[in-house]
């Protein structure tokens, strides 16, 4: 569960750093996941986002899941 979580962290850049994802991914210190895999899921869920953003919104999850807010932002 920790990959989803740091793929989160990287994309929402909350450490503030500098250039691109690839380089923040390779870059980064102290990751439990594997580089590799975690640049794979960031780069997938990227180029989805727009088709991973409607099916969320038109699932109506958010409404269901009141803890859940929307994560994804079409790049």
């Amino acid at each position: 569960m920790s990959l989803y979580y740091e793929a989160a962290d990287l994309i929402a850049n909350s450490g503030g750093e500098g250039g691109s994802l690839k380089s923040r991914v390779y870059g980064k210190k102290g990751l439990k996941s594997t580089p590799s895999h975690l640049y794979a899921l960031i780069i997938e869920s990227t180029k989805w986002s727009a088709v991973l953003k409607d099916v969320i919104e038109r699932s109506g999850l958010l409404k269901l899941e009141r803890k859940v807010t929307s994560p994804i932002r079409p790049f």
